[in-house]
């Protein structure tokens, strides 16, 4: 008989779901919503609260990792 496969961590369906948003945000944005406009901070800005924000959910992501013995 296989043992049952364990439980995903508390929360892990939330961390998924935007880390979904923030890869949909890093492609809609850009080159959608910012593509049109003429180069300069507003696209700088995006990026850098775009590259903070995915920093800052690998970091939450890790925070709680177990390996299981």
């Amino acid at each position: 008989m296989p043992a049952p496969s364990p439980k995903p961590p508390r929360g892990a369906g939330l961390w998924l779901g935007v880390m979904v948003l923030l890869i949909l945000a890093g492609i809609i944005v850009p080159y959608g919503l910012l593509g049109g406009s003429e180069p300069g901070l507003g696209i700088a800005a995006f990026w850098l609260v775009f590259g903070l924000a995915v920093a800052g959910m690998i970091l939450a992501g890790v925070a709680r990792w177990r390996d299981k013995p």
